[in-house]
């Protein structure tokens, strides 16, 4: 089974090579899938038009989708940022009659790979018979869409009852994941009706760790409109890992920072909005800080709502009876409601018809670590945020190691020191990987995964062993069977920091604790560290004015102080305290040995994102954190790093032994 997921057809300026010719090739060839992956070259000097009728372009796409559908779906893939500065944008997948019948749709596999489509007008073509399914796509079925972020406006000129979705009109069957919206939706005083969302209506669908950061105005008096910031109307379809920062204002009969109106067997599940919403009119419609209307069978779990509820332009008599933090309204006696928080408004409930439907908090308290927890024990899946309320999980992607040659016994792949299964889901980052097979060498590389699907395939090719493999094998055997005797009681020669431990001891580093003894599970003090660091540098004498009252002069880490306050390896624990029996945790002993040993200006990687307790690692220690991971000086103990750990004598010498590679 064979797959061409990088084909330029003529639509690319390096290629003359026509689209459908090519669909022809790979059907003969008997090809998978296909994708056209065509490109502008914008850095190019030329003469040449390097541009693309986009237009144009999918178009074709759609044209060869239809003629061959029975053959194969389309699968296009961007490479690129696109601006459509001046494009009056003609929807994907949007082919009806004359009479607004639905003749063809997007069934495919779009991938964004991250990039962003910018400049996006819908306002021309929007609202216009031909297209009363209206986005970048107008109906997607059976379709899979990646990783695109869409940034534009629309100023409705054109009246009509539309499907309006900034990604898809409407969705069916279909997944949504790792999509944003930026794009302005107003009215202009226009009667409008529909759905407005990122996508307008989801039947039988996912969306999920998608966001809309456009604003939504719907100034004028209207019947008929289902508007959410990320569903307009979900029909049996799951809303999760979504989000909200768009204004919503609106005279909408449904609106909702999610979704307009949760439809029969509709979920959201862990998701939040934290625009602002500003409802108008009379309370005669449903406007919730979640969910505009809820119905039969529909769930809300583990969300929250944290935006401004602005009752400004709100004209209705409280108690208010369709306003809610939560849900506006409900529309039957099934839903369920679990875990949800909504900020503190007067004379607004969580939903007037269930009072259960959320928790009332004020909006600091929903920025605080408590609130972080409180939601978390109840089943909420959220990354705590301390510059705000909490954030959802990034996407994972579903990558796979093809490990060559084919025939190799006893493959074994670790990521992180972890053995995992082949495909693994990760999320964007940087991450070791070890791979291990008979007779092989062992493959040790970072790979960097992000949205871009080609880096969801790894390769990785294996190396044998030299023929006579055995005799190395058996020569390093001999060799390790040396006695040798450590220079410490507490220390065996076959732990992992007894290298360590003997070079500190050769180096003049450390005597060890008296006794013939290390003690390597101690904790290491502030002052026993600052020694360590000062003795590795050559126990330099620096004139420095010290004035810390709890560094006796004539102590044995007298000196050692005064030499790292005037590096700025540290400046105490107060103007003139330095605390030298307080134990050191992990994350400070590599702050004070990345402000030593780096120095000089360094590139950093962000590897701290592939452990799980990253989020624990303190500010100040992230860029000495990544930098002792990117030169291996830290590994973390399998999936964490435990920053706040005490670090024991052993670990420092450790460090200490990796950063000087062991000279």
């Amino acid at each position: 089974m064979f797959y061409d997921y990088h084909m330029h057809s003529n639509f690319s300026n390096d290629s003359k090579a026509d689209m459908e010719d090519m669909i022809k090739r790979s059907i003969d060839l008997g090809l998978k899938e296909i994708c056209f992956t065509d490109h502008v070259d914008y850095d190019l000097d030329s003469d040449d038009s390097f541009g693309i009728d986009y237009n144009k372009y999918f178009d074709k796409i759609q044209s060869l989708q239809n003629k061959y559908k029975d053959k194969t779906d389309a699968v296009v893939s961007l490479d690129a940022d696109l601006d459509l500065t001046g494009v009056a944008w003609k929807p994907i997948g949007s082919v009806f009659d004359g009479d607004g019948n639905l003749l063809h749709y997007f069934s495919g596999k779009f991938y964004g790979n991250g990039h962003t489509i910018s400049n996006l007008d819908f306002s021309e073509n929007y609202g216009k018979a031909e297209y009363p399914v209206f986005g970048f796509f107008s109906v997607a079925y059976g379709a899979e869409i990646f990783g695109l972020t869409i940034q534009g406006k629309l100023d409705v000129s054109n009246s009509g009852y539309v499907f309006f979705g900034t990604v898809a009109g409407v969705a069916e069957n279909s997944k949504i994941s790792d999509c944003a919206s930026d794009v302005s939706f107003t009215d202009t005083d226009k009667y409008i009706s529909g759905t407005v969302a990122l996508c307008g209506y989801a039947i039988d669908s996912t969306i999920e760790h998608c966001q809309n950061k456009g604003n939504f105005s719907v100034t004028t008096d209207t019947t008929s409109l289902q508007m959410g910031g990320i569903v307009g109307v979900a029909d049996n379809s799951t809303v999760q890992y979504c989000a909200n920062t768009g204004e919503m204002t609106s005279w909408a009969p449904c609106t909702g920072g999610i979704v307009g109106q949760l439809f029969q067997n509709s979920k959201i599940i862990n998701c939040y909005s934290t625009g602002k919403m500003v409802p108008l009119g009379i309370g005669n419609t449903d406007f919730g800080g979640i969910a505009g209307i809820v119905g039969a069978g529909t769930e809300i779990r583990h969300c929250y709502f944290a935006g401004e509820m602005d009752l400004s332009q709100y004209t209705a008599t409280t108690p208010y009876k369709r306003l809610g933090g939560i849900a506006g309204g409900v529309s039957s006696d099934t839903p369920v409601f679990e875990n949800n928080y909504f900020v503190q408004t007067e004379n607004v409930p969580a939903c007037f018809k269930y009072q259960d439907a959320g928790t009332e908090k004020t909006l600091d308290f929903m920025k605080t670590e408590d609130f972080f927890n409180e939601i978390t024990a109840a089943g909420g899946n959220y990354r705590f945020n301390p510059n705000g309320t909490p954030l959802l999980p990034a996407p994972k992607y579903t990558v796979s190691f093809v490990v060559t040659p084919a025939e190799l016994a006893n493959v074994v792949i670790k990521v992180n020191g972890q053995e995992v299964a082949n495909p693994v889901d990760l999320e964007a980052g940087t991450y070791t990987v070890e791979v291990n097979a008979d007779n092989c060498e062992v493959f040790n590389s970072n790979i960097t995964i992000t949205a871009d699907t080609a880096t969801h395939t790894q390769t990785i090719a294996m190396t044998y062993l030299p023929s006579d493999y055995t005799k190395f094998i058996e020569a390093i055997a001999a060799f390790v069977t040396k006695v040798e005797t450590s220079p410490f009681s507490d220390v065996s020669t076959s732990a992992y920091y007894y290298e360590a431990v003997k070079w500190a001891q050769e180096k003049g580093i450390t005597g060890g604790i008296g006794n013939g003894l290390f003690g390597p599970n101690q904790p290491c003090t502030r002052a026993q560290i600052v020694t360590f660091l000062w003795r590795a540098a050559g126990s330099p004498v620096v004139n420095y004015a010290m004035n810390m009252s709890d560094v006796p002069e004539g102590s044995y880490y007298a000196e050692a102080v005064r030499w790292a306050l005037s590096e700025g390896i540290t400046t105490g624990t107060t103007e003139n305290t330095f605390s030298p029996d307080s134990e050191c945790t992990r994350a400070q002993a590599v702050a004070f040995l990345f402000r030593y040993a780096a120095s000089e200006a360094v590139t950093l990687q962000e590897l701290v994102s592939g452990f799980s307790d990253a989020d624990s690692v303190p500010g100040y220690a992230l860029p000495a954190m990544n930098w002792a991971l990117a030169e291996e000086i830290v590994q973390g103990n399998g999936s964490k790093l435990m920053p706040n750990d005490s670090c024991t004598r052993a670990q420092i010498v450790t460090f200490l032994f990796r950063a000087y590679q062991g000279k």
